[in-house]
């Protein structure tokens, strides 16, 4: 009886074990609980079987599960771990363990590092050893995805991923407009600001700003198929280009539906942090497609941007909602002293993060090397605040200068470095891919979120509620299968 043999043998003993356990656990159930025991032991005989589908799963299921916590673990973490599992099962039922290097790999190990020196001073270790294991997940997820998933499986991590989007943006679009949300998120006088399933505005402006740009990408990339029937086929012959068309069609229509929702959703948000963020990000998808495209898309952004300033200074030559949202433009850049300002309800947001951007560099002050300890910003913030501010927002609505705080020069360098090194990491990764492949749209799209998390991440904190694994999937889904397994 050869290896083989047995294998299949245990693997029918184990089914056979999971259905008699099953059977008499379902005798004593109500119906609807049975049902869902059913589904639940259905899907997981399913991942059993295909493990790379827990990936696809956690990215649709992300924005949604990292709302719901028990204690400090939230169901996202709790998917993360499954999904773990399922591929060191998968690696032992295979013999071959993947662990795939890579830059953001190193880099984000790197600031795990400056992390974990950071802590050495900290005051509250819970806070920070739990904001250094949300980094480690995305060092997990960043070493094992590339390994496990080929490139047809990927485009159904992707799809995954923008499938999450849609229902975050349609969940906020009827927020937006059935007035679904507390009084303060009322705008236009008929709307409510959306807020999908993360409870406030800017975040979820954020999450949709981190999809945003995948879906334009790869929009424009399947339009370009559509176009030309034979791009993806060369060999074919010519007597097939309807029928290629057609083929073509569906994911194009696809992924311009998702732009379309996605987009409308982030608009709804009313987050201006997020409309700039998505400025970046869309700019940058569009200037790096081509040179053209880059000569384009460099006027029509310094155009818009002009037209942005000028409108936040010259509110009469806008739409007058537009203009009021971008009238606090100049205070956030620093253009107006905006601490010496009386407060009002129209200046309380702009006012409030000053301060708090105020508190982060007297925090930084205290312990300029390593910073006060990763996670600590609302512990040592009373200690430290300005006058009239004296509730701690959990960060300081400023990523660099919360990191800075909490991690000191050496922290903000490693953080800096991460991301800086990800953004040439992806134009290199693009160039080799070449010009018209869906792996090359996808890495352009990568790119441009990321260029959204840097700019948005100047008036917000975006890694909240599973956006730090949501990065952590594309960043994955775009780095290459390794050439060496390591057992």
């Amino acid at each position: 009886m050869n290896a083989r043999t047995l294998s299949l043998q245990s693997h029918r003993l184990f089914l056979l074990t999971a259905l008699l356990a099953m059977a008499a656990a379902l005798a004593g159930l109500p119906l609807e609980q049975a049902g869902v025991l059913m589904i639940a032991f259905g899907g997981g005989l399913i991942l059993l079987r295909w493990p790379w589908l827990a990936w696809p799963l956690l990215g649709a299921a992300l924005p949604f599960a990292a709302a719901g916590e028990i204690g400090r673990i939230s169901l996202a973490d709790a998917l993360l771990a499954g999904a773990l599992l399922l591929w060191l099962a998968d690696g032992a039922r295979r013999k071959t363990l993947v662990i795939t290097p890579s830059w953001p790999l190193t880099g984000a190990l790197i600031w795990i590092l400056a992390q974990s020196l950071s802590l050495l001073g900290a005051v509250d270790l819970v806070e920070g050893g739990a904001e250094v294991v949300k980094w480690v997940e995305f060092a997990a997820v960043l070493a094992v995805i590339p390994g496990m998933l080929t490139d047809r499986q990927r485009r159904w991590l992707i799809a995954g991923l923008l499938i999450g989007g849609c229902g975050q943006a349609l969940w906020g679009l009827y927020q937006f407009s059935y007035r679904i949300g507390p009084d303060w998120f009322i705008i236009l006088g008929r709307f409510m600001r959306a807020s999908g399933s993360f409870g406030q505005p800017n975040p979820y402006g954020g999450y949709l700003g981190l999809c945003l740009p995948v879906a334009v990408s790869l929009t424009i990339w399947a339009w370009g198929q559509v176009s030309r029937p034979n791009a993806a086929t060369p060999d074919a012959t010519t007597d097939q280009p309807l029928r290629q068309r057609l083929t073509a069609l569906l994911p194009a229509l696809g992924y311009s539906a998702a732009s379309a929702l996605i987009g409308a959703g982030l608009l709804a948000s009313w987050s201006r942090g997020a409309w700039l963020g998505a400025l970046a990000g869309i700019g940058i998808t569009l200037i790096f497609r081509s040179r053209t495209a880059f000569f384009i898309s460099l006027a029509a952004g310094v155009a818009l941007i002009m037209a942005l300033l000028l409108g936040s200074f010259r509110p009469g030559l806008m739409p007058a909602p537009v203009a009021e949202r971008l009238a606090d433009i100049p205070a956030y850049l620093g253009l107006t002293d905006v601490l010496s300002q009386p407060v009002t309800d129209e200046n309380f947001s702009v006012i409030e993060r000053v301060a708090h951007w105020v508190a982060a560099l007297r925090m930084w002050e205290q312990a300029p090397w390593l910073g006060v300890g990763p996670g600590n910003y609302a512990r040592i913030y009373p200690a430290v605040r300005l006058p009239l501010w004296e509730e701690a927002l959990g960060h300081a609505h400023n990523v660099y200068l919360n990191t800075l705080a909490e991690t000191g020069v050496i922290g903000l360098a490693a953080y800096l470095l991460l991301w800086g090194g990800a953004m040439i990491w992806l134009i290199r990764m693009m160039r080799q891919a070449g010009e018209r492949s869906y792996r090359a749209a996808l890495t352009l799209g990568v790119l441009g979120v990321v260029a959204h998390l840097s700019v948005h991440n100047l008036f917000d904190n975006l890694f909240v509620q599973g956006m730090t694994l949501h990065l952590a999937l594309l960043l994955a889904a775009v780095t290459p299968r390794p050439d060496k397994k390591i057992a």
